[in-house]
């Protein structure tokens, strides 16, 4: 088959799923999953204001783009139409901002966005998710540049990302990597900066009702209940020990209640009640978790990116053997590589590959850097292009059959 029918199909193919996508996603009913917090927290900041809702733990700058709209529309149109706005301006900023012309780039990212459906909840993933994607990609901009570029967008995204989700704690690797890398070599107008430092002191600011009470910032929560002593560490730890032992399927977690009773029966040290007592607590299943998350990962994120995930680490692999050395021109594969290790290594249970969507489209942009420059066969290229096209279909026919 001729390469121009091939990028047709491919490209037909990914409109097609995405506008399938969309209605799927979209018509499901609110307050499903994670989105039912985001509604509560809604409500809470209407009826209390502010200041309580701070003081209980809300994702701020998700709420100060969401809670406007609520005047307008329902709060679970609200928070999806923030998603979409926001996933639009990571496109439109992959466009103007860094220049990509390619539709086959846009067909690449909008296959992912299809599959995952995430984006398209009510939670604060997207905006986490895609601050991070623009720092990472301003990272590589930045140390590709030959000249001091604007750190505009690079600051003001890491700063939006850190008050977002308190899951940016597991990314710190990536940015203090990100930091060494333009520090080494003197990259970034440091006159940029003051707009973000601007943000940064908002941000505490408003933090403070959290800070004064709570002794921490303010972030989204799913409490364990006040009926137990349980911490989520544990419960996830419970998870997998009961399906290592066929008593649990997998993907699953005991209830709150079945986690007390657990520790009540065993000592409250049968458990382990932080993530570092959780790697140390039982050394070989801490191993053996480790590849078979990495191995799940690399298979559910075959069928989230097509072949991309494993070209990245192939070439990863190839470049620092013959380099014998950590380059500023692979950051990005880097990235991907480090956070794929840390979350099969930390996540004893079963692992979300939401948490991994911010590398997953640093390896997107890496990809599509790499066809840009003839750096990998026009073969595999089309080879992906056909295998995420079959995949697209096999996504829509499962919608279909869930309608």
């Amino acid at each position: 088959m001729k390469s121009k029918y091939t990028i047709f199909f491919f490209r037909a193919s990914i409109a097609g799923y995405l506008l399938l996508a969309l209605y799927y996603f979209l018509s499901k009913p609110a307050g499903g999953g994670d989105e039912a917090l985001f509604i509560a927290d809604l409500q809470l900041i209407a009826k209390s204001g502010w200041s309580a809702a701070i003081h209980k733990g809300i994702s701020i700058p998700y709420m100060i783009l969401v809670y406007p709209l609520t005047f307008l529309v329902k709060p679970v149109i609200a928070l999806r139409g923030v998603n979409i706005l926001l996933f639009g301006g990571l496109l439109l900023y992959f466009y103007r901002v860094q220049g990509f012309k390619n539709l086959n780039f846009y067909a690449l990212l909008l296959f992912f966005y299809s599959t995952v459906g995430y984006f398209l909840a009510g939670t604060n993933d997207t905006l986490f998710v895609v601050c991070l994607v623009i720092f990472m990609v301003e990272t590589h901009a930045i140390l590709a540049s030959n000249e001091k570029s604007s750190l505009f967008w690079w600051a003001t995204a890491v700063v939006v990302a850190f008050f977002t989700r308190e899951l940016i704690i597991v990314y710190a690797p990536v940015l203090i990597l990100a930091l060494l890398f333009i520090l080494k070599k003197r990259k970034g107008n440091v006159r940029s900066l003051i707009i973000p430092a601007l943000l940064l002191v908002l941000f505490v600011a408003l933090n403070i009702p959290a800070l004064s009470q709570n002794k921490m910032l303010s972030y989204d929560k799913k409490l364990p209940p006040k009926t137990t002593t349980a911490t989520w560490v544990q419960r996830q730890y419970l998870a997998q020990l009961l399906v290592n032992e066929g008593k649990l399927a997998n993907y699953n977690h005991p209830n709150w209640n079945q986690t007390q009773e657990y520790l009540d029966k065993n000592g409250a040290s049968s458990l382990p009640s932080t993530i570092v007592e959780a790697l140390l607590f039982d050394p070989k299943m801490t191993i053996k978790e480790f590849f078979k998350d990495f191995l799940i990962i690399l298979i559910y994120g075959t069928r989230q990116l097509g072949l991309i995930l494993g070209i990245v680490f192939i070439l990863l692999l190839n470049q620092f053997i013959m380099k014998r050395k950590l380059t500023v021109a692979l950051f990005l594969p880097t990235a991907v590589l480090l956070m794929t290790t840390i979350f099969a290594l930390i996540i004893i249970s079963f692992i979300e590959l939401r948490w991994l969507a911010p590398v997953f489209i640093s390896a997107i942009v890496y990809f599509y850097l790499l066809t840009m420059k003839g750096k990998i066969p026009k073969l595999l290229i089309l080879a992906n292009y056909v295998f995420m096209t079959l995949l697209s279909w096999y996504g829509m026919y499962g919608m279909i059959t869930k309608l």
